[in-house]
């Protein structure tokens, strides 16, 4: 899948904090982890681009997020932060990878079952970051 994203930078507290970036997808909150290094560091208006990365939360339940997609969206609706509910479909297992629109995230579930790919599920994501490619 595409990992990479252009993006511009709208605001950012520092590396490892919080940041604003404008994506083709709207606004996202991330955890700043492209500000590291700080000589190559984008600034606040410059476009660059990201791959962006989720931290899922391992105790979501299948029930729920396998019935928590009714409207197969793929989307990440904002929580709080760098938090989100995403909205996906499995395109793959081994690892079980939901396209979320925005993003493929890996690893949200194992299966091995094939009869999974397809389905549309939601999970949350604790974090969500962004690095510079």
């Amino acid at each position: 899948g595409e990992k990479l994203m252009r993006v511009s930078l709208i605001k950012t507290d520092g590396a490892w904090l919080e940041a604003t970036i404008a994506t083709p997808h709207g606004d996202l909150t991330v955890m700043d982890e492209f500000s590291i290094v700080k000589r190559i560091a984008p600034e606040v208006g410059s476009d660059f681009d990201v791959e962006l990365s989720a931290y899922t939360d391992d105790d979501a339940s299948w029930e729920g997020m396998f019935s928590g997609n009714p409207d197969l969206r793929k989307c990440l609706c904002p929580k709080s932060g760098w938090s989100y509910m995403a909205y996906g479909q499995i395109i793959c297992i081994d690892p079980v990878t939901v396209d979320c629109g925005c993003i493929q995230v890996p690893d949200v579930l194992h299966s091995n079952d094939p009869r999974v790919i397809g389905e549309y599920i939601s999970f949350p994501i604790t974090r969500l970051g962004a690095t510079l490619i």
